[in-house]
């Protein structure tokens, strides 16, 4: 941390969730850019660790309402899993764990808002790894997640981030972002902003948004990236589903196509648009493991929708890194001036790859379909 007073926050915070046990000294853990996350070693017996994270209230406004979400996600899976009489639960569900006064968050002197679960032993991240049985793997983990959560009693979840996935009003707000100029930056990205203008209608016309709008209502993840997800060290099985804070009422079109996008990828995170290339051999293991767990509960409009599904994802984050890049660079984390307007490249030069492959994707799907 940047600040001894931040430093000792994160003391106090993880000290309130230990309980007894002492506290070690705090590591920084992972690359997540919305909180502050950190490794907190504990003593005792047996000896383990916390994962510690400071929330990021700029953008999930209401901590409270986020926490009992997950909680409800958390324990309805552990039942769910319980039922079926797993018997290594502490490493396939997220735990929320407790204050001493049976609190979900600690407010440090500062006012930040903390939160602690237990680290999952022998549980590793692999990134950008492509290997079929991998992707197969994790396709199949958050379609399990998707499944097991369409039986959630009670009311409707927190919509924690509203209009998240809302393609639509993104456009609206990019439309009115190159209107509005506030930094006079429309004119040197004039051609960005036309074939994003282009890209869009090529979308309309493929995947129109009345029929997304049409897709049935589910709990989605929102965010279905391998880095979202734990894997066993050993056997290389995927382990359990991460990061749920947007999980919310949504569309399962946004979990595959954002599994999609981020899994089948080289390049659409750098900066030279033309390095950007789409693996429809990793397309084709998503699918696989995705229909295996919920071949029973798409619905057929559903299923037409998935071979675009990776481009809608891929086009809505261009429109979104092009409006941060007309409104001043407000919202995502820069590390040079001008990546958000790169950042909009590759994701542009992502969804023309993908459109163009739509009638090859389709194939795949079927194939996959057929291979369950």
């Amino acid at each position: 941390m940047r600040e001894s007073g931040s430093l000792a926050a994160a003391n106090a915070a993880a000290r309130a969730f230990a309980g007894p046990a002492p506290v070690g000294a705090l590591a920084p853990l992972g690359s997540g850019l919305i909180h502050q996350t950190f490794a907190a070693p504990l003593g005792g017996a047996p000896a383990h660790e916390l994962v510690l994270q400071r929330l990021n209230t700029k953008i999930f406004a209401q901590p409270h309402a986020l926490m009992r979400n997950l909680e409800r996600i958390t324990e309805h899976l552990r039942e769910s899993r319980r039922a079926e009489g797993s018997s290594d639960l502490a490493r396939r569900v997220l735990e929320v764990l407790h204050t001493s006064d049976g609190s979900a968050l600690f407010e440090d002197a500062e006012g930040g808002l903390w939160r602690a679960f237990p680290r999952i032993v022998d549980g590793v991240a692999l990134g950008s790894n492509r290997d079929p049985a991998r992707l197969t793997s994790a396709a199949r983990a958050f379609g399990d997640y998707a499944q097991r959560l369409a039986t959630l009693p009670g009311p409707p979840l927190l919509e924690t981030l509203p209009h998240f996935h809302d393609f639509a009003r993104r456009r609206r707000a990019f439309d009115a972002a190159v209107a509005a100029d506030p930094h006079s930056r429309a004119a040197d990205a004039g051609a960005v902003l036309d074939a994003l203008r282009r890209a869009c209608e090529a979308l309309e016309r493929a995947l129109p948004e009345a029929t997304v709008d049409a897709l049935p209502r589910r709990i989605a993840h929102h965010d279905c990236k391998l880095d979202n997800l734990l894997f066993d060290v050993r056997s290389g099985e995927a382990l359990c589903v991460l990061d749920l804070d947007t999980s919310m009422p949504g569309r399962l079109l946004s979990d595959f196509g954002e599994l999609v996008r981020s899994a089948t990828t080289s390049g659409a995170d750098e900066s030279d648009a033309s390095s950007v290339r789409f693996d429809q051999d990793a397309f084709s293991a998503l699918a696989c493991g995705y229909l295996r767990e919920l071949a029973n509960t798409l619905t057929p409009a559903e299923r037409e929708t998935l071979p675009l599904a990776g481009a809608r994802m891929a086009l809505m984050n261009a429109v979104r890194f092009a409006t941060d890049h007309l409104e001043g660079d407000i919202y995502f984390r820069l590390l040079q001036p001008g990546q958000n307007l790169e950042r909009a490249r590759t994701q542009l030069a992502l969804t023309e790859a993908m459109l163009a492959a739509e009638d090859e994707l389709r194939e795949r799907l079927v194939r996959a379909s057929v291979e369950l």
